[in-house]
């Protein structure tokens, strides 16, 4: 009997599986069940955005957040990785030209760790923030 077996996982977070079995039908339906069975769900994202409805959930639950928390969560999630100062933070989520407006940066990523796992954001010390995390943005 000859088989082979390929997982496909898709940008949504579905899973296809492909297998092809060549033999006896008792022993395909054993490799069918054997297949099935090592097949692991994808981990649930720690944090979910859904810019349609503008919800946030974290770990399951929904959070309710401000406008600029929002805002400021869903840039910093579509740059993961990537450290942004407060200017740049002030000009791309308060659309304000120029420096930092003292430490409203701040405030904001505090209240929003608060709400979310805190760990999502870091605080990269005389430089920024970077997200840290993993969400699925839809």
């Amino acid at each position: 009997m000859t088989q082979s077996l390929t997982r496909v996982d898709r940008p949504d977070g579905a899973v296809e599986l492909h297998i092809v079995v060549h033999g006896d039908p008792d022993r395909i339906g054993a490799a069918i069940g054997e297949a099935l069975g090592a097949l692991e769900p994808a981990p649930e994202p720690a944090l979910r955005i859904d810019t349609t409805s503008r919800r946030v959930r974290s770990h399951g639950a929904e959070v309710e957040l401000t406008r600029l928390e929002y805002e400021l969560l869903l840039f910093l999630a579509r740059h993961p990785g990537r450290v942004f100062d407060r200017a740049a933070l002030t000009e791309h989520v308060w659309r304000l030209p120029g420096p930092s407006r003292g430490r409203t940066i701040d405030v904001h990523v505090r209240k929003l760790r608060s709400k979310i796992d805190r760990f999502s954001i870091t605080t990269v010390r005389g430089v920024g923030y970077r997200f840290d995390g993993r969400a699925d943005i839809t």
